[in-house]
């Protein structure tokens, strides 16, 4: 809604003004002022994106009400339109303009003249907030991939220092067990970066929209059985044995067959399965999944469910954004690069599926990956492995 500041003494030119406006511009709010000061105190509180501002009244003109309001940093911003009737001459538009007006208006003035002044001064606010907005949003991503790069020199350093220091100790005469202990560490931590540079490479492609999605029949049972699996190794890797894997699927559906992508599918929930193990210190993570039938239509939602430390509301709508971490700190108490959901939301709409969570402070979250049930007779074509790939990219 546009909001117009009118500030006049004379109450005849008020009401003519706000007409002539709320006529020709359907929905603005029109707030007047008696004098300057008041005016000055109105734009400060309301905000207004132009001021019409009369330059003959008592106590203080025009041109000292357009010079306070120009010089203070709660109103500068907004555009000043002089109206006189009197003061017209070309020394006393300089005047006007040197006082920081935007605009200068003669009376009497005809009405389609004063709506297209005003039209015009609102295009170029709506242009000023879009250019500052696309500012702040520059500014925020250059504050974020700062933060980004820091944190993934810090996860990247960890594990090349562990290798090059292992590395190090392996000697000809160093005991047989040492060399195996030193040799998992290098290997471990081996993995660790291979899986941070392929966790680059797919955000590279995401953003050069060039991942395809390669379709099959996919078993729920087998997809469940490689998460539950993938569960108890990381808890072991994380040293957290004393978390417990729960398996809670819905048994109707652990045997159908569907249609997704399997590579892309597990991809997806290992980087829930994860972050759940990761963020819980205490209690379980529970895997599971469940049918779902929405306005005709069949899905499947596979879930993970932890009693981690949840993710409070400021956080929550960030959560899926690419740089984002919940703590994006350098000493933030938990490791990651914080991209994983990131790949996960954007592979999720690939698959034409929706990634969503619940979650509160100190209570846990529920991941849930919702994905359309499509099987091999609602395609009416055989699928044969890599012969059905979709040439659907990320849009």
């Amino acid at each position: 809604m546009e909001k117009i500041l009118v500030i006049d003494d004379k109450q005849g030119n008020l009401t003519s003004v706000r007409a002539i406006l709320e006529n020709a511009i359907p929905g603005c709010q029109v707030i007047v002022a008696h004098s300057g000061q008041e005016g000055i105190e109105l734009a400060r509180q309301e905000q207004p994106d132009v001021i019409l501002l009369d330059v003959v009244m008592p106590e203080m003109d025009g041109y000292e009400v357009c010079k306070r309001l120009k010089t203070n940093e709660h109103t500068r911003h907004i555009h000043v339109v002089l109206i006189s009737a009197y003061e017209t001459t070309t020394k006393n538009k300089v005047k006007g303009f040197s006082a920081g007006a935007d605009g200068f208006l003669i009376r009497p003035i005809e009405s389609t003249e004063l709506v297209a002044h005003i039209s015009s001064m609102l295009r170029i606010t709506e242009t000023e907030q879009l250019l500052k907005a696309a500012l702040e949003k520059a500014e925020e991503s250059d504050r974020l991939k700062s933060a980004f790069l820091a944190a993934m020199s810090h996860e990247f350093r960890t594990p090349l220092n562990a290798i090059i220091g292992f590395s190090g100790l392996l000697k000809k005469t160093t005991p047989g067990e040492e060399v195996e202990r030193y040799g998992k560490a290098i290997y471990d931590n081996g993995h660790i970066i291979l899986k941070l540079v392929e966790d680059l490479f797919d955000i590279a492609l995401i953003e050069a929209r060039a991942i395809k999605i390669s379709n099959k029949e996919v078993h729920v049972n087998s997809v469940l059985s490689e998460l539950v699996q993938l569960a108890f190794f990381e808890k072991e890797h994380l040293g957290k044995q004393h978390i417990e894997i729960r398996f809670n699927p819905e048994t109707s559906i652990c045997d159908i067959l569907f249609i997704t992508d399997p590579v892309r599918i597990k991809q997806i929930l290992t980087y829930l399965v994860k972050n759940a193990l990761k963020f819980t210190l205490q209690g379980s993570v529970e895997i599971g999944c469940r049918s779902e039938s929405w306005t005709g239509k069949q899905f499947i939602t596979f879930f993970v469910k932890d009693t981690g430390i949840g993710i409070s509301k400021e956080h929550q709508e960030l959560i899926f954004e690419m740089f984002r971490q919940v703590d994006d700190s350098y000493s933030r108490p938990f490791d990651g690069a914080g991209i994983g959901l990131f790949i996960a939301k954007h592979l999720t709409d690939m698959l034409a599926g929706e990634l969503w969570f619940e979650s509160a402070i100190g209570t846990g979250s529920t991941f849930f990956l919702t994905l359309p049930l499509i099987t091999k007779s609602d395609t009416g074509e055989p699928c044969n492995g890599d012969s059905q790939e979709s040439q659907r990219k990320v849009g």
